[in-house]
């Protein structure tokens, strides 16, 4: 069979590497390529399986169908492939398990087979000895069973895509001849873990090239990127849905009734928006800042707390401090963390310079750890002590409390119930503490004035937190992380902006909201508009 170049390339990378991502455009072959793969990694090992595990199959019948049909058309090829290698290439349902079922079910039992996930390809070496694909839905609750090569097709559309790969690592971990190759167009929400899984490195640029184009991800996978203009150079053709006449890109876009979707299905346009508060690219951008600046720490002992407070001392200058807490008690491992954020401002760049997370049920522990973090900013050369410490006193009230007297003296403690409201000057309604707060802090990360720790934890951690009509919500994920860096990064950020005492429509007058001061300002910044 004649390969496009890219196709040729794509097959190579994968071949080549232990895990590969290919993100090509829609109908650019992805099914017929996983199906050569397939083979080849049957074929290469005896006794190999190879899990076929097709988001498909969670979308609707239709697609299914289609994609059904292309397999189908794929299967001839590998026949043919196999008979050439004198080894038998059989259709099996693993309901009928050892049952050869080639040549003897129609199109459409392949279909239903295929969309029950019974659907099943046994290559036989010798009479005793095969290799085989199962095709499957991508599932976390049996990834664990899995093992052999694993092959996730249309990762922008699983939805707990991220769960799967844990699940999957082991896997990986007990061979080193396993594979993991994923493949898929960009997501409708840049939430999704595949949106960062193709993300190119900022300012990557695509020449249209029929080979495609690799690149490393953040995650050091390397990714085979094929656009709709790269795979028309490699031989690809258009036709318009009316006429059947031969058109350019251009023009198919130009006739399609969802041109955000072409964008993103065949020029592979990776759009920011979706419901997290923080883009990923924005993240991205402040992350790369905080190299060598920013330090994130998860602490589970003394030496931990040494590094953090040596770094600390490092990197502190003169400017403004704000230290902001979100704490937590816990009472089993998959409780939230606390965390404490360390930010110091410098003009209109602020710096987070230390962002620290533990989990302890012990309250003296805790006070000890952010009382040397107060004094750390405290002994400092030049620029005194910080500010300000702002905590969170929503759940955990009384434990704020009693931080504010152990603390007394050493800083300026304020304590912000984010359920409580308050009259926002030029808005209809009184708002929370907590989307006035949040709403401040994505600003400030918007208008590309924060600089922040490179850890991916913290990245992730940040992503979780989402807007929903207007508020700012958060899920648990399975570490137990609910967003507690951004609470702590955002408290950090209001310790260093705000004035003296608890915000309320009165002190709100006095904050330069817009460029005014006192009264109601002429113009809110469209962050702060609820």
């Amino acid at each position: 069979m004649k390969r496009r170049a890219y196709q040729e390339t794509g097959l190579e990378l994968a071949i080549m590497n232990r895990s590969c991502i290919w993100f090509w455009s829609r109908q650019d072959g992805k099914t017929t390529g996983e199906s050569d793969l397939s083979l080849y990694e049957m074929m290469k090992f005896k006794g190999r399986t190879v899990v076929f595990a097709t988001a498909t199959l969670l979308l609707g019948r239709e697609i299914i169908l289609k994609d059904s049909d292309t397999l189908q058309s794929a299967l001839v090829e590998m026949r043919k492939d196999a008979e050439k290698q004198k080894m038998d290439l059989q259709i099996h349902d693993s309901a009928k398990p050892g049952k050869n079922l080639t040549g003897k079910i129609t199109g459409d039992d392949f279909a239903e087979m295929f969309e029950a996930k019974r659907l099943e390809f046994w290559l036989y070496h010798d009479r005793t000895t095969f290799s085989r694909t199962i095709v499957i839905a991508p599932n976390v609750a049996t990834a664990r069973g899995w093992t052999g090569t694993v092959m996730l097709d249309e990762i922008g559309h699983i939805p707990d895509l991220r769960e799967l790969m844990t699940a999957i690592k082991p896997i990986m971990q007990t061979n080193p001849r396993f594979r993991l190759i994923m493949s898929g167009t960009p997501p409708e929400d840049d939430t999704h873990f595949s949106f960062e899984l193709f993300a190119p490195p900022i300012g990557m640029e695509f020449v249209p090239n029929p080979n495609g184009h690799i690149f490393e991800n953040e995650y050091q996978i390397p990714v085979h990127r094929v656009d709709i203009y790269d795979a028309m150079l490699a031989g690809k053709k258009i036709f318009h849905p009316v006429t059947g006449k031969e058109i350019s890109a251009e023009e198919d876009r130009s006739v399609d009734a969802d041109r955000d979707g072409w964008d993103r299905n065949h020029k592979l346009t990776l759009k920011a928006g979706g419901t997290a508060a923080c883009g990923a690219l924005l993240l991205d951008t402040a992350q790369r800042r905080g190299v060598g600046i920013c330090l994130f720490i998860q602490i589970e002992s003394d030496l931990d707390m040494d590094i953090a407070l040596a770094h600390l001392r490092k990197t502190l200058g003169d400017g403004p401090v704000g230290i902001g807490v979100d704490i937590a008690t816990t009472t089993k491992g998959s409780s939230n963390p606390t965390s404490v954020t360390v930010t110091e401002k410098s003009g209109v760049e602020k710096k987070q310079l230390l962002v620290a997370t533990w989990k302890t049920w012990d309250p003296d522990l805790a006070n000890e750890r952010i009382k040397g973090l107060v004094d750390c900013v405290r002994q400092r050369p030049a620029g005194g002590r910080a500010r300000k410490l702002a905590t969170d006193g929503t759940n955990e009230r009384y434990y704020a409390i009693s931080l504010r007297r152990f603390l007394a003296g050493e800083v300026p403690v304020e304590i912000v119930v984010m359920s409580e409201t308050l009259e926002l000057p030029g808005n209809p309604k009184p708002v929370t503490y907590k989307t006035y707060l949040s709403s401040r802090y994505v600003g400030e990360l918007e208008d590309n004035h924060l600089t922040l720790p490179p850890e991916r934890y913290f990245k992730e951690d940040h992503r979780l937190v989402k807007k929903d009509r207007g508020l700012f919500v958060c899920e648990p994920d399975g570490q137990g992380r609910h967003g507690d860096t951004f609470t702590s990064g955002m408290l950090a950020d209001w310790a260093v902006e705000s004035i003296s005492g608890a915000i309320d429509s009165s002190t709100l007058k006095q904050i330069r909201v817009g460029g005014n001061v006192g009264g109601t300002p002429k113009f809110i910044p469209a962050r702060l508009r609820i």
